[in-house]
């Protein structure tokens, strides 16, 4: 709040209001839970939360301006400083190292900060190794030690295009991270990374020539680019020989769609979700069952299918209310009403989880014809699915009875 000069230039919010939106995003808001236990999280922003990079920006920034702001009223110079997130690099005399660190870490007491020197003239401060020569910097690709250099593998199951440029994005970075000094060296890394990766010598060569010259002649083109305007991206998992096929592609480019390669195996799949379950009646963005329990002289098969996008709890007790008031304005309401029957609510059962409204609406409507036989829907809940789904669905129903 202490630049709320700089920021109501950029806002209508009055700044009561605005601190008030801070305080519920920034204190209220800072609550998780785990192993059915909510906790809240007193210090700093949590991981994962959208507003944290952004805060923590602010807050470090706010560090670095009060820190140089003391070492100048203390005489301390510092000859070049910059910042990338909590990383930061400064050009200072070798006397003040000290007195500067003792300097940032007065500012919070949580937040402390080390220290890391030049050795044999030259540091490394993110993927770069600076070098100083004669009063001179340098910039060299720095990769840790202990760095695998596992990319892509070239037999990997992916398109051949990711591999590529996988590949060329590595040697791209390498040469515009390294001044020339280095470049033949840097080279050398390059072919022992990608050989390792089972990359063939033959592409290997020919990957760092194309983009190296690419790079020292960035106005030349070798080829015509493909037009990226109102292009349509489908998402689909690799399927060698299928997603790949030329002539799928070419079908495809006349109504301007690219295949967007997606993998099947996701972290997901294979680790264990460490966040607690969400109850049944608190999940959004659900189509639903709900069984009809009859009444004490008859059993009824009938199921009622729906879908929303609130919370499912919410949406039950709507019709628990609507049967209540016995009224007609649903097809689940008018055939409890119709015949004195009850429903089992308790039970609901959740068929599908989608957020997009209009694939929702969609498997509704499919769910619906899956249980054309005991549904108890209105007709024209599937108007608007095409009838080739009802062929596929009755043949799918037909193998399962096989």
């Amino acid at each position: 709040m202490r630049k709320w000069e700089k920021l109501e230039t950029h806002t209508q919010i009055d700044k009561k209001q605005f601190q008030t939106i801070l305080d519920f995003c920034l204190r209220d808001n800072n609550y998780f839970s785990y192993n059915n236990t909510i906790y809240q999280q007193i210090y700093g922003m949590p991981m994962g939360n959208p507003l944290s990079p952004t805060i923590a920006n602010i807050v470090l920034d706010k560090i670095l301006d009060d820190s140089l702001a003391e070492l100048k009223s203390k005489d301390i110079y510092v000859k070049y400083i910059t910042k990338y997130v909590d990383d930061i690099f400064a050009i200072v005399k070798a006397k003040d190292v000290e007195d500067i660190l003792t300097v940032f870490n007065a500012q919070h007491t949580r937040i402390q900060f080390t220290k890391e020197l030049e050795q044999n003239n030259k540091i490394a401060f993110l993927d770069v190794e600076i070098h100083r020569k004669n009063q001179n910097l340098t910039f060299n690709w720095y990769a840790k030690s202990m760095a695998s250099g596992r990319i892509i593998n070239y037999h990997s199951n992916h398109p051949w295009k990711q591999k590529i440029n996988t590949a060329t994005s590595l040697i791209r970075k390498i040469h515009l991270l390294s001044d020339g000094d280095f470049i033949e060296e840097n080279k050398k890394k390059i072919k022992n990374i990608l050989f390792k990766n089972s990359y063939p010598n033959t592409l290997i060569e020919k990957l760092i020539i194309n983009t190296t010259q690419e790079m020292d002649h960035p106005n030349s083109s070798n080829g015509q680019t493909e037009a990226n305007t109102n292009k349509t991206y489908i998402g689909v998992t690799y399927i060698p020989g299928l997603t790949s096929n030329q002539s799928l592609r070419r079908i495809m480019k006349k109504d301007n769609i690219t295949f967007a390669h997606k993998p099947h195996n996701t972290l997901n799949r294979f680790f264990t979700k460490t966040k607690d379950k969400i109850d049944k009646g608190q999940q959004c963005n659900v189509v639903y069952k709900i069984q009809c329990n009859g009444n004490n002289n008859n059993v009824c098969n009938k199921c009622y299918i729906g879908t929303t996008k609130r919370a499912l709890r919410t949406r039950i007790h709507e019709h628990e209310m609507d049967a209540k008031n016995r009224k007609t304005n649903t097809a689940l309401s008018q055939h409890l009403t119709d015949n004195d029957h009850t429903a089992d609510f308790g039970n609901a059962k959740i068929l599908d989880v989608e957020r997009r409204c209009k694939r929702r609406m969609t498997l509704e409507s499919l769910r619906i014809q899956q249980h054309m036989t005991n549904v108890m829907n209105f007709k024209e809940d599937i108007d608007n699915t095409n009838s080739a789904y009802t062929a596929i669905i009755k043949n799918d129903k037909n193998k399962n009875r096989k």
